[in-house]
């Protein structure tokens, strides 16, 4: 196949990837397993190979694909042999870094995919052409030494990373990663600014820094699965979010989401399974509303698909979220917000009762993470428009949250400290 011709050529995975590849497995227990050497022969390699195509003359046909999956391998140096492979899929062996350099050797490679391995590293040799890496389960540490320049998918879930950092000059056209289930404790790091979608669910995530990186491509965001309790940081280096999940984390206040009302472009938020939904139920809707959501499946693509492996958050059965109009106050632009897609009805209701939910929403009282706020009379007068906050008003709130993050020294053993601030009288916070 001429470089020309792999220029031109456009690949697209669709959500089960590619077709006789390998699926999602459970991660093999290598720590209790004695490893021993086994390499693959050239008989054994021609009969894991398939999907025949065209090679780069454009007139002869030869083999494409080669999935050589579960088979205990430490040496794959024979396929090197076959230089008009596109795709391979070594997942399920017991290759380490060093085995694995063999495959940059495959001019042509496109799509590379070695889950549930002991690799230590990603840092292979360039492939000029790849553009597809999945090195989920395996003993990956580093990722600082990640060098290839076409590639536009990586995914390395279920590994050994406490910190990502990440070369942009190495990965200038990566526009999707994944690092869910890791080890990350907060959302600092480097990460190529070129990318579009971010999967962070299932780490240690306790806070989001005020250094967030800046991303101005990014479009979808997946926090889920952490202990996040605040959402300061976001907002000015995300101004072209469309989706954020935070689900399953520890948000104890519907008026923590003021933070991210600079993300203008925001369609899409999913905040179910987190504290301040303990004790609240459903709301039930209109007879006319039901008939029409509850049919509703989502035309976006399952964006926690790639990272969580559990599925969407869209279902068939739609119920009315006791905090939707609440969050369209605060977030007009939201077009979905969990199960639920927005309708006309609801958004001339948040706009024609902003005074009262707005009230409602800052005189929640004060929680674990929260401080007090400010009296709800502040909130109820001088308004320029229905769906506005007044300006003063909203800065003593975000004055109230610098004196609470002043104040608060989180550690997860500690039960409750006691901590004071000037002109606030900040009393007993609980930890």
């Amino acid at each position: 196949m001429a470089a020309e011709e792999i220029d031109a050529l456009e690949v697209h995975f669709g959500e089960g990837g590619i077709p006789g590849l390998t699926p999602k497995y459970a991660p093999t227990p290598h720590f209790d397993i004695v490893i021993k050497e086994k390499k693959l022969t050239f008989e054994e390699a021609s009969r894991c190979l398939n999907t025949l195509g065209k090679d780069e003359s454009g007139v002869r046909y030869a083999y494409l694909m080669l999935s050589a999956t579960e088979r205990k391998l430490t040496d794959i140096s024979t396929v090197a042999n076959f230089k008009h492979l596109l795709f391979i899929d070594v997942s399920g062996n017991y290759l380490n870094t060093e085995a694995m350099y063999v495959l940059t050797q495959v001019p042509f490679l496109l799509y590379l995919r070695a889950e549930r391995n002991v690799l230590e590293s990603a840092g292979f040799r360039i492939a000029p052409y790849l553009q597809v890496l999945i090195l989920n389960m395996n003993q990956i540490t580093e990722t600082c030494d990640i060098n290839q320049p076409m590639l536009e998918l990586l995914e390395l879930g279920e590994n050994l990373i406490y910190t990502a950092q990440f070369d942009p000059e190495g990965l200038p056209n990566l526009k999707e990663l994944s690092l869910h289930n890791n080890h990350l404790i907060d959302t600092s790091g480097v990460f190529p600014t070129s990318l579009e979608k971010l999967y962070l669910n299932k780490n240690k995530i306790m806070k989001i820094n005020s250094n967030f990186p800046k991303l101005p491509n990014l479009t979808v965001l997946n926090l889920r699965d952490n202990g996040i309790r605040k959402l300061g940081g976001l907002s000015e280096n995300l101004p072209n979010l469309v989706y954020l999940n935070v689900r399953c984390n520890k948000i104890t206040k519907v008026r923590q989401f003021r933070k991210i009302s600079p993300l203008s472009k925001l369609e899409t938020l999913i905040l179910l399974e987190n504290p301040l939904y303990e004790g609240k139920k459903a709301q039930p809707q209109d007879e006319e509303d039901e008939d029409q959501e509850t049919t509703i499946t989502s035309t976006e693509p399952d964006t926690e698909n790639t990272a969580d492996f559990e599925g969407s958050d869209v279902d068939t059965t739609v119920k009315s979220d006791p905090f939707k109009i609440h969050l369209l106050v605060l977030l007009p632009s939201l077009k979905r917000i969990n199960k639920e897609f927005v309708t006309l009805n609801e958004r001339d209701m948040a706009e024609k009762n902003s005074r009262k939910l707005l009230a409602e929403i800052f005189e929640e009282q004060s929680s674990e993470d929260e401080s007090e706020v400010p009296t709800t009379s502040e909130y109820t007068t001088d308004y320029t428009t229905e769906t506005e906050v007044d300006e003063k008003s909203y800065g003593d709130v975000e004055a109230n949250d610098e004196v609470e993050e002043k104040t608060l020294k989180t550690t997860e053993e500690e039960g409750k400290k006691e901590a004071t601030t000037g002109q606030n009288e900040v009393d007993k916070l609980n930890i």
